[in-house]
């Protein structure tokens, strides 16, 4: 049998093993969600969850989009101001409760609480993975990404901060942020606890994982004899080994959801909508973001902000969201039929994120004669007896998160040592992914059959431990484009890994250091050694060589679930910049960023606790600049509630969502996990309705008004969706009309057609998104200069080369953005004039 047979044999047994061990998965998972709700009531919490509301406000004083690491903290902190009425939209649900367990983080990759994004196909990056495509796992659900994340605590380095300052941040150093990550932090391990560098009593709970296996200690061992100190990288210095600091609380996971959201839950001024997709900002005539579109449970509503509105929905959909409503590089939205309120080339730009060698797994002999598991062991850890320590003795393997009990800060021979900036961090895992048989590590990070047959198969639960060097500053940088013009498809991501060509060696430098540490007496009495298989794709070059080592990191690459700097805070001479130091976006009033996106550089370590400290920064921003603000409020101050069919609408309080005291444990946990869930097929019988002529709707409304937009806010679909496309809906067509469509292909298209005067009340109404889509203007002919746009000789819209003077009360300088553009058509009958208006940065064809 030839080599090439035998990887295929290999794969199909390799393939089918996993295919059926994934319903017994799906047993185990209901049994200990079973478990914690007989037994560990602590972990459900069900007194303190959030509580999110039916009906809104018509207006608050402020909107947070995304409820994740940032916007948790920002509804927390603002609400504090019991005279601030405050919405946070998050477009998942509330935590599960699998999630606290820290041995279930891969679990939650790819299940329903997870964006599942995936990066463009590349032919120098992810050549391992399914279609060359990275997975990007993103939290979709109150905590974020902090629900899904590996739990590490990691400040970063002073001279992160120091860069910032120094590229015209003014706020950002070192010193100015410290304050945040202590405001923050409730430290609770005994050695730290009076450090200066650390603090008590915050809302965020810091400690060790509860459960370690032997082999990090021997590794932790290692790493001393290789030189390096064992010490507490959150300090003074950073380069060094430590046992990994972790946002856990009683040995369960602290997201921001647990640590921020459930204390603020019962404020009355504070209501969460979950399930509520933000479409667009809403930006009025003067520029301002006044409100967001958003679409719950089929239904698009509009909500206002009578102070602002803030985008915390993470690197990647808050650029999204802000190239949606008109904000961003001008050509890329015009080619998409999107008019360009502002132009910020830089929304989308500078994309960064941690990349990681993967696969750089070691075996070592048990010193353990006892048949107890020296390292994590799915089979033994997944077992009745570890399930009873968790859930009646509150210890065990379950409290052990195996993907990095350990970690390290190492230096690479381009980084000198003495500078106390190492430029290659380790993950040290007690684990390798043959140790939990390709049921989640395998699907986590999208790795194909060939490669985990080849590389695991036949080592499948022998014991390993896994070092995985991570590239802490890249010098490549990627960016983001919108796919189309609704908000229901993901962007396209190109993260461009490797793109530099100095990133790929200090990776392989990286990997030469893990090769250094495994080579010291505390492993070598392990016999530790690597796993002497090879990705397929690596097979021509000699193990461990610089160029398996090179094969090996653009095969087997791995994110670290790190993306940043798409919207990045930069003075107003910076032309790329997208925020000022105070993180509102240039050219809008009323409208900041507030989350990983605005970071300019990557910093040296996890982002997680960096985000959050951005978080607190920005609240205490926002508390200062509308301290001694007497500006009338936009909205009502009544804060009347929005219209509701159900009488419970009527009150004078939200209605509050209830929550189970039995929940269904079966579904609850299905459902978590998409490859188990059932689709079922939407009716589609529902008929189309027409167009309704109310008495509200004759009322002479001006266009160019925030009103305007209230009044026709209920433009929703017609239909349930058809079973054959979920993401299309029911059009009631004039086939007169070339073109209508039968169908049509995005579920909340951007574009809407003004009905003309006596308007109508467009209720379930949508039209086709291809419709009265113009991109040529009157006397707006840009001619492109690099990257930007010059203006031209009787343009009205300033695109160009250097951004003038911003004021954030009168905008820029001498700036009118075009709001008509008439057109005259011939027909049969003679002439006819056409209207085109450009509001809320969208273009409508006025019919006359």
């Amino acid at each position: 049998m030839s080599s090439h047979d035998s990887l295929v044999l290999k794969t199909i047994v390799s393939t089918s093993r996993i295919t059926f061990g994934l319903l017994p998965g799906l047993g185990a998972m209901i049994l200990v969600r079973m478990a914690i709700h007989l037994y560990r009531p602590d972990i459900e919490d069900a007194e303190n969850r959030v509580r999110p509301v039916d009906h809104l406000y018509d207006c608050y004083d402020f909107i947070i989009v995304g409820g994740g690491s940032a916007g948790a903290v920002l509804a927390n902190r603002l609400s504090e101001n019991p005279d601030w009425k405050v919405l946070l939209l998050e477009a998942g649900q509330d935590e599960n409760v699998l999630s606290e367990v820290p041995v279930l983080f891969p679990v939650l990759q790819t299940s329903s609480i997870d964006w599942q994004f995936v990066t463009e196909p590349s032919d120098q990056y992810c050549l391992s993975m399914v279609d060359k495509r990275c997975k990007w796992p993103r939290g979709k659900v109150l905590g974020g990404s902090s629900v899904l994340n590996a739990m590490l605590y990691i400040r970063g380095n002073k001279r992160d901060y120091d860069s910032w300052a120094a590229m015209g941040n003014v706020g950002w150093s070192y010193d100015d942020v410290m304050p945040y990550f202590r405001k923050s932090e409730d430290m609770t391990i005994p050695e730290y606890q009076e450090d200066p560098y650390h603090s008590v009593g915050g809302p965020l709970t810091i400690e060790y994982f509860n459960y370690e296996q032997p082999i990090t200690r021997k590794i932790l061992e290692a790493g001393a004899q290789l030189g390096y100190s064992i010490r507490d990288v959150n300090g003074e210095y950073q380069t060094g080994f430590t046992r990994s600091h972790a946002t856990v609380r009683n040995g369960l996971r602290c997201s921001t959801a647990k640590a921020f959201l459930r204390p603020a839950a019962k404020r009355k001024n504070l209501h969460v909508s979950v399930h509520s997709l933000v479409e667009k900002v809403l930006i009025d005539e003067h520029k301002r973001a006044y409100g967001v579109m958003f679409s719950k449970q089929g239904h698009s509503q509009i909500v206002k902000a009578s102070r602002e509105v803030i985008l915390s929905a993470g690197a990647i959909q808050s650029p999204q969201l802000l190239m949606l409503s008109g904000i961003g590089d001008a050509e890329h939205l015009k080619e998409l039929g999107i008019y360009p309120i502002v132009n910020l080339p830089g929304v989308g730009k500078n994309l960064q994120d941690h990349i990681a060698m993967g696969g750089h797994s070691f075996l070592f002999d048990n010193p353990y004669n006892n048949g107890t598991d020296y390292c994590f062991n799915i089979n033994n850890v997944m077992a009745v007896p570890a399930l009873i320590d968790f859930s009646v003795h509150n210890s065990g393997p379950f409290y052990s998160m195996m993907e990095a009990e350990a970690m390290a800060f190492v230096n690479t021979k381009y980084q000198d040592p003495a500078d106390d900036y190492p430029d290659i961090q380790l993950f040290i895992a007690p684990t390798a992914d043959n140790m939990d048989g390709g049921l989640f590590g395998k699907r986590a990070n999208g790795l194909t059959d060939e490669t985990y047959a080849q590389l695991y198969e036949d080592i499948l639960f022998d014991s390993s431990f896994s070092i995985v060097p991570l590239l802490l500053r890249p010098k490549s940088r990627g960016y983001l484009e919108l796919k189309d013009a609704s908000p229901y498809s993901p962007p396209r991501i190109y993260p461009n890994y490797y793109s530099h060509p100095d990133d790929v060696k200090t990776m392989v430098e990286g990997a030469r250091i893990v090769q250094e540490l495994v080579s010291q007496p505390a492993l070598q009495e392990l016999n530790a050694r690597p796993n002497p298989r090879r990705n397929p794709g690596c097979a021509a070059h000699e193990l461990m060589s610089a160029e398996h080592l090179e094969c090996q990191a653009r095969h087997h690459s791995l994110t670290i679930y790190h993306p940043v700097g798409t919207c990045a805070m930069g003075p107003v001479q910076n032309y790329e910049a997208v925020v000022d130091p105070r993180l509102r976006v240039y050219g809008i009033k009323s409208l900041r960023v507030v989350d990983g996106s605005i970071m300019p550089n990557i910093v040296n370590g996890n982002t997680n606790a960096p985000i959050i400290m951005i978080a607190e920064k920005a609240s205490d921003m926002i508390k200062e600049d509308w301290a001694d603000s007497y500006e009338q409020p936009l909205c009502n101050t009544d804060y009347k509630l929005k219209e509701a069919k159900s009488s419970e609408a009527e009150a004078t309080t939200p209605t509050v969502t209830s929550q189970s005291t039995r929940p269904d444990i079966f579904n609850e946990t299905a459902n978590l996990f998409t490859y188990f869930s059932v689709h079922r097929k939407p009716n589609s019988t529902a008929k189309s309705t027409k167009p309704k002529e109310t008495e509200k709707a004759k009322d002479n409304i001006p266009l160019l008004t925030r009103e305007y937009e209230t009044k026709y806010k209920e433009l929703i679909p017609v239909s349930e969706y058809p079973p054959e496309n979920p993401y299309r809906v029911d059009i009631p067509i004039n086939k007169a009309n070339p073109h209508y469509s039968d169908m049509n292909p995005y579920y909340a298209p951007p574009s809407y057609v003004i009905p003309p005067y006596p308007y109508y009340y467009f209720q379930n109404q949508v039209v086709p998104y291809d419709i009265n889509i113009q991109t040529k203007q009157k006397n707006f002919k840009p001619s492109k200069k690099g990257n930007s746009y010059s203006k031209s000789k009787n343009s009205k819209y300033p695109f160009t080369n250097h951004r003038p003077a911003y004021d954030f009360d009168k905008g820029y300088e001498n700036e009118e953005p075009i709001l008509f553009e008439t057109k005259e058509q011939a027909t049969s009958s003679g002439k006819k004039c056409k209207v085109w208006l450009y509001y809320n940065g969208m273009k409508y064809e006025v019919v006359v």
